[in-house]
């Protein structure tokens, strides 16, 4: 279930990124195409984590970390700060400055 979320929140992302570059009339191929590139990232870092995660049931190395859960929760958390930054450009009023400030601090922003 963890999976479909990741992959829902990515899809998301993507579906708030369009509505926010028709809304800008900032929507180019060539950033479309980096966005693109940036969630295939996203997704082959997911499969490694599942791979690791499997590998640790055929070698013990004696700790067994859940590495593909830990991935997509980092994925979800970096969406969704992504997601809030396109809905605040998309409506400034609808979110408020505490929650936005929130999600600035875990995408590294200043807020």
């Amino acid at each position: 279930m963890i999976y479909l979320i990741t992959a829902l929140f990515i899809v998301l992302d993507m579906a708030t990124g369009l509505i926010k570059a028709f809304k800008e009339k900032t929507y180019t191929s060539s950033i479309m195409r980096e966005g693109l590139f940036h969630k295939c990232g996203s997704i082959l870092c997911v499969i490694f984590g599942v791979l690791v995660d499997y590998a640790q049931t055929l070698v013990d190395i004696g700790v067994n970390v859940p590495v593909a859960v830990s991935l997509c929760v980092y994925v979800i958390l970096m969406e969704a700060g992504s997601v809030t930054e396109n809905i605040c450009a998309i409506n400034p009023q609808i979110m408020p400055d505490k929650i936005r400030g929130f999600f600035a601090k875990l995408n590294g922003g200043s807020k």
